[in-house]
C-alpha cells in the first residue's frame, strides 16, 4: 500500500513538472517581439523557416511581425511571403489560401511592381491543379481567364512571353477537352448539333490547337450531314490549304469533288514548314495522352529557395521601399518604422499663433464676423419679402402636390 502511494506521488510530481516546462518553443510574446530593428529580424527568421519547409513557424513569425510593427516597410512584402508559404506547402486547401492572399495583395496594391508577378502566380495555382483533357476543365478555364486578365491589366509587363507560353499550354488542354467531347457526340451519340457546337468552340477560340485539322474535318462532316455543303466546303478547302500533312487531306479532297468543287493547292509555306510542325504536334499530343505537361514556377513571389536567407531579406527590403542594409541581419538594426520621432516641437509655454498678422490688416476672425453679419441681414430681408408675398396670395386656391 505504501509503495502504491509513493508511485502515485511520483507520477503527480512528474506531471506538474511537465506542465510547468511545457511552454511551446514557437510561441513569441509581445515583449520578445518589440525592439529596434526587430521587424527585420522577425522577417528574416520567418523567411528562413519557410525556406526550410517549417511553414507554420514561418507564418507565426510573419503574423507576429505584422501585428507588432504595422507601419514597417516590410509588412507588404511579409504578406506576400505568407502567401508564398501556402504556395510552397501545396495541397488543395493551402493553394486556395495562397490564392486569397495573393488576390488581397493585388486588390490593395494594383500598381505595385510585383502585381503582374502575383497575377501570374494566381494563374499557376490553377495550372498546378489542371487535370487531363477528359476530366473537369474548371482549373484550366480559371487559369486561362487569369492569364488573359493579367495581359489586359498589365499590357507592358516584361513577363509577356511567359504568359503567352502558359496560355498556349492551357489552351491546348481546353481545346483537347472540346475535341474529345466532339468525338463522343459524333461517333457514339450521333448528336450533330453537339458536335457542331464543340468543334466551333475550337475553330473560334483556339487557332493554334495541335489538332485543329481534326476539328475542321469533324465540323465539315457535321455540316454536310445537316446539308450545309457551303460551310462544309469552306472547312475542307481550309483543311487542304493549311494542313497539307494532315491525315484527313485525301478524304477532304474526295468530299470537295463530290460537292462539285476543285480541291485547292496547298500553301507552299505550310508544305515547307510541315515536317517541323508535325514533330511539335506529336510532342504535344504525346504529352496530352500521358497527362497535361504545363510548366509552373517552383518559386514564390518573394521566397526563393535558391537564394540565401539574407539575400531574400535584402531583396524584400528593396521591394518594400526600405533602405538596403549592409551585412547580415543582427538584433538592434535600425530598420523599424517605430523609431522615436525626433522632429522639432513647439515649447509648451510658447504662443500658439500660426498666422502672422501684419499691421493694418484685418484679423481673420473679424473678417469672418463681418461676413456673417452681412449674410444675416440678407436673410432677414429675404424672409420679409417672402412673408409679404404670402399675404398677397392668401385668397388664392391651394394646389395639392405629391409629398
Amino acid at each position: 500500500m505504501k509503495a502504491v502511494k509513493i508511485l502515485i506521488l511520483t507520477i503527480a510530481i512528474s506531471l506538474s513538472l511537465a506542465a510547468c516546462g511545457g511552454k511551446a518553443k514557437n510561441k513569441i510574446t509581445l515583449e520578445e517581439a518589440k525592439g529596434p530593428g526587430r521587424d527585420r529580424e522577425l522577417f528574416r527568421d520567418a523567411a528562413d523557416a519557410i525556406r526550410k519547409g517549417a511553414y507554420d513557424k514561418g507564418r507565426i513569425l510573419i503574423n507576429t511581425m505584422i501585428n507588432t510593427y504595422p507601419d514597417s516597410p516590410l509588412v507588404k512584402i511579409a504578406k506576400l511571403a505568407n502567401a508564398d508559404s501556402f504556395y510552397y506547402e501545396g495541397g488543395t486547401k493551402n493553394l486556395a489560401q495562397a490564392e486569397v492572399a495573393y488576390r488581397e495583395f493585388v486588390d490593395f496594391f494594383p500598381e505595385d511592381p510585383l502585381a503582374d508577378d502575383v497575377m501570374i502566380k494566381i494563374a499557376e495555382i490553377h495550372l498546378r491543379q489542371v487535370q487531363s483533357p477528359d476530366r473537369d476543365p474548371t482549373h484550366a478555364r480559371l487559369a486561362e481567364r487569369q492569364l488573359k486578365e493579367t495581359l489586359r491589366r498589365y499590357p507592358g509587363t516584361d513577363r509577356k512571353d511567359l504568359i503567352e507560353e502558359r496560355m498556349s499550354d492551357v489552351q491546348e488542354i481546353l481545346a483537347m477537352h472540346e475535341l474529345k467531347v466532339a468525338r463522343f457526340n459524333f461517333e457514339l451519340r450521333q448528336a450533330m448539333a453537339g458536335t457542331q457546337f464543340r468543334t466551333e468552340e475550337i475553330l473560334n477560340k483556339y487557332p493554334n490547337f495541335s489538332r485543329f485539322d481534326e476539328a475542321l474535318w469533324l465540323h465539315a462532316q457535321t455540316m454536310a450531314i445537316q446539308e450545309d455543303t457551303e460551310t462544309a466546303g469552306n472547312d475542307l478547302t481550309r483543311l487542304v490549304t493549311n494542313y497539307p500533312k494532315s491525315e484527313y487531306v485525301e478524304e477532304a479532297k474526295k468530299m470537295l469533288i463530290k460537292f462539285g468543287k476543285t480541291p485547292p493547292e496547298p500553301d507552299p509555306a505550310k508544305v515547307a514548314a510541315g515536317n517541323g510542325e508535325e514533330k511539335g504536334v506529336m510532342s504535344k499530343v504525346s504529352g496530352l495522352l500521358f497527362g497535361p505537361k504545363i510548366g509552373t514556377s517552383t518559386k514564390g513571389v518573394v521566397i526563393d529557395r535558391d537564394l540565401k536567407t539574407d539575400e531574400i531579406v535584402a531583396r524584400a527590403q528593396e521591394l518594400g521601399g526600405a533602405a538596403k542594409a549592409d551585412g547580415p541581419v543582427a538584433p538592434g538594426a535600425a530598420t523599424t518604422s517605430n523609431a522615436p520621432d525626433t522632429r522639432p516641437r513647439r515649447t509648451t509655454g510658447a504662443a500658439s499663433q500660426d498666422v502672422e498678422v501684419k499691421a493694418g490688416s484685418t484679423p481673420a476672425s473679424k473678417e469672418a464676423g463681418t461676413s456673417n453679419k452681412k449674410d444675416s441681414d440678407k436673410k432677414k430681408e429675404k424672409d420679409k419679402k417672402d412673408s409679404d408675398k404670402k399675404k398677397d396670395n392668401d385668397g388664392a386656391a391651394k394646389v395639392l402636390r405629391n409629398p
